[in-house]
């Protein structure tokens, strides 16, 4: 009898978007080491999810199978920038 493949339980992965130069760009907190680029937000997610596919691929194996819904932006309580001057 074949072994029935189990699949994982869906995630809710904490995605980190920022948008600069007309381009936006993201991290993944659960899957250190991606790190994407898109042009919209369909593009980015597109890479994403490429991104997180590979990372989770095997040595020797193709990516699993895997989809990322759609990025659901969320309200940023505080951001900040400053800049960092040599003395």
């Amino acid at each position: 009898m074949p072994m029935m493949k189990v699949m994982p339980e869906p995630q809710n992965p904490h995605v980190s978007v920022r948008h600069e130069d007309d381009a936006f760009w993201a991290t993944v907190e659960q899957f250190p080491g991606v790190l994407a680029t898109g042009d919209d937000l369909d593009e980015l997610r597109e890479s994403l999810q490429e991104g997180i596919a590979l990372l989770l691929a095997r040595p020797g194996e193709e990516p699993p199978a895997m989809r990322l819904g759609a990025l659901q932006l969320e309200p940023v309580a505080m951001s900040a920038g400053a800049e960092l001057v040599y003395a």
